[in-house]
């Protein structure tokens, strides 16, 4: 077997910098009392403005939206809402949820998302929505779903969890149908640990809906409600941070599209793996880059998921049927052979809006020895290649600390459990038999004695971390800090005292 990697390459990963932490600190310190809706509203306006929509609303989930937009148009038992036998379990107890009866529709081959023709023969005279849910960031067949929806007078509510940035005919999903619920997960594209954003461009949707997930409140009576409302509501901080995850879009769509072209020169020689789909005149965001084994291949997606996972690669199967799950099985109305197949021989490889072409040549390397037998001598290089080496020689430094070792840079925080054994000798040997090239040192207080015997090891200083008391704890506290990062300048704060 190939070299293993000492720790996995998780499945997903978001892409966070100062703007998101700038961001949130601002709504801690600042967006209360009369401004705690000012980044909620600062949110909803982003996500119109990029997706070219008349009205958002934040909710706590994509969950919660789906569940507000079936509410809005008034969905109840008795009724029927059709949607994709191939989804995340959430879009069906949206639909389960209101009482009314989930109606499951097979997958189009070409792009994994849901068949017209079968919607088309799902159409009941109880049916009264249709939900086309944009799997794995490709756009569903718009056009046609919409003719559809028209001929019958159905509501159109897109299911856009999973492609925030992806386009069909140039327009993002989102602007498409009547409504479309999105998901800020900490695995979308776009995150804020948990959180949802419901969209549309019809004024009485968004009205109704604004009513109902702000718990019903009456129009004119404080504290009256004349009808059950709903308590769909993102907080202030969640929102800071979604709003500068919103105006990095673009940049993490290329992370991500850049990750996928990745796996496809890597693996480019191996035969029978069918990738994600990107129809003409579609942007497909690949929020997960899945290959599906195409029946040359005795096993199937859970053989080979099993044995990346021996080989430290986190994956995940593709999204079962709905109507595999048994509280949903008496919903099958006709079989689902493309959902079916796609769960069976589909996979998630780790696709994380940060993840280095290094761990990309790692996963490619053991996936191409499962399938082919082919091997390389080194799977592990680059910053992989160096964070091996460290885990393998710091039980060496027993006294001290490594404090965030970005692996990349070669940089390292440390602190030592005696500061007097820091010498120029176990400097050098950081140096030498670890790697680092810069490394840190943090001086609580800025002791002068402390300072000047660093600066005769050579440190010179870096940074300043702004420190400030909160009531109730003894010890200061840091403001914020990048350790690693260039100082581009000081704001300076002056003050006249009289």
């Amino acid at each position: 077997m190939l070299e293993i990697l000492s720790k996995p390459i998780l499945v997903s990963g978001s892409s966070v910098g100062p703007l998101e932490v700038h961001y949130a600190a601002d709504a801690a310190q600042t967006g209360w009392n009369e401004k705690c809706f000012d980044y909620i509203k600062r949110f909803e306006q982003t996500v119109c403005e990029t997706l070219g929509v008349k009205y958002a609303v934040a909710t706590p989930s994509c969950t919660a939206a789906l569940h507000l937009s079936l509410l809005t148009i008034g969905v109840k038992a008795g009724d029927e809402v059709i949607l994709p036998d191939s989804t995340w379990v959430a879009t069906a107890n949206a639909v389960s949820y209101t009482g009314a009866t989930p109606v499951f529709v097979d997958a189009c081959q070409d792009d994994w998302t849901m068949d017209p023709d079968a919607v088309e023969r799902a159409i009941t005279p109880r049916t009264k929505a249709i939900i086309p849910v944009h799997l794995y960031g490709h756009p569903c067949k718009m056009d046609r779903l919409n003719a559809i929806a028209k001929a019958h007078g159905l509501y159109v509510i897109e299911d856009a969890a999973q492609s925030m940035g992806s386009l069909y005919h140039g327009r993002h999903t989102g602007s498409l149908g009547d409504m479309a619920c999105f998901s800020f997960h900490g695995s979308k594209i776009v995150v804020m640990g948990e959180g949802g954003v419901f969209t549309t461009s019809d004024e009485n949707l968004y009205n109704r809906a604004k009513f109902l997930a702000d718990v019903a409140k009456h129009p004119t009576k404080r504290f009256f409600n004349d009808e059950v409302g709903y308590k769909f509501r993102l907080s202030n901080l969640q929102a800071a941070f979604g709003t500068a995850q919103m105006e990095r879009l673009e940049e993490i769509v290329a992370k991500k599209r850049r990750i996928f072209q990745w796996y496809r020169e890597e693996l480019g020689g191996v035969e029978g793996l069918e990738w994600n789909p990107e129809l003409p005149d579609t942007r497909n965001n690949y929020w997960m880059v899945t290959p599906v084994l195409d029946e040359r291949w005795e096993y199937d997606a859970a053989w080979l998921l099993a044995e990346l996972d021996r080989r430290a690669v986190s994956g995940r199967p593709f999204f079962y049927r709905i109507t595999d799950f048994p509280m949903y099985a008496q919903f099958r109305r006709e079989q689902t052979p493309v959902a079916r197949r796609l769960h069976e021989r589909g996979l998630n490889l780790p696709c994380g809006a940060e993840l280095t072409h290094e761990e990309v040549k790692y996963v490619c390397a053991h996936l191409r020895n499962i399938l082919t037998g082919g091997e390389v001598s080194k799977p592990i290089t680059g910053w992989l290649a160096r964070r091996e080496r460290f885990l393998r020689e710091r039980a060496g430094f027993p006294g001290v600390e490594f404090i965030n070792p970005d692996f990349r840079a070669m940089d390292c925080e440390i602190s030592l459990v005696k500061p007097e054994e820091l010498t120029e000798g176990l400097l050098e040997r950081l140096h030498g038999e670890l790697g680092f090239q810069r490394l840190f040192i943090r001086e609580s207080g800025g002791e002068s004695t402390a300072i000047g015997r660093l600066e005769s090891l050579g440190f010179v200083e870096r940074q300043r971390i702004p420190m400030v008391r909160a009531e109730g704890r003894p010890e200061p506290m840091e403001l914020f800090r990048q350790p690693y990062a260039d100082v581009q300048g000081y704001d300076v704060i002056l003050m006249k005292a009289f």
